[in-house]
């Protein structure tokens, strides 16, 4: 049974200089790298490489995990919204001002399957969840 995303084999990756995406079957994982701004231009970017794997119709969702310390402009939720296919979005951290940040950013992305996880295989049964994937 698949019960971690270590356990599932990355079909693509991609090292922009600003995040690495990792994407999989029905999920990307992405880590943003250490003080970038996440603004709509490399949004914009994410969005074409996820439609360019998911096309416009596959459900996937998108995870962050939140080693490094960066910047989000939170407006960029305005233009996320836009994927339709973009089912869920969860958010990897240990990190207090993660938490607090999240508030803000879920204000702005105004879906109701975004969601903040202490743990990855928290945040990887949470996204099977919505997405009705079961990995037995």
């Amino acid at each position: 049974m698949l019960s971690t995303i270590s356990d599932l084999e990355v079909q693509f990756t991609y090292n922009l200089d600003e995040v690495v995406l990792y994407i999989y079957d029905y999920f990307v994982l992405s880590v943003v790298k250490e003080g970038v701004m996440i603004d709509k231009n490399l949004c914009l970017r994410a969005m074409n490489i996820f439609t360019d794997h998911f096309g416009e119709d596959k459900p996937f969702a998108y995870i962050t995990l939140r080693e490094n310390s960066y910047s989000v402009d939170p407006t960029v939720y305005f233009t996320l919204r836009n994927q339709k296919n973009l089912k869920a979005f969860a958010v990897i951290s240990k990190k207090e001002i993660d938490f607090f940040n999240f508030k803000i950013e879920k204000f702005f992305f105004k879906q109701p399957n975004m969601k903040i996880f202490y743990d990855k295989k928290s945040a990887f049964m949470w996204v099977n969840n919505i997405l009705g994937v079961n990995n037995s």
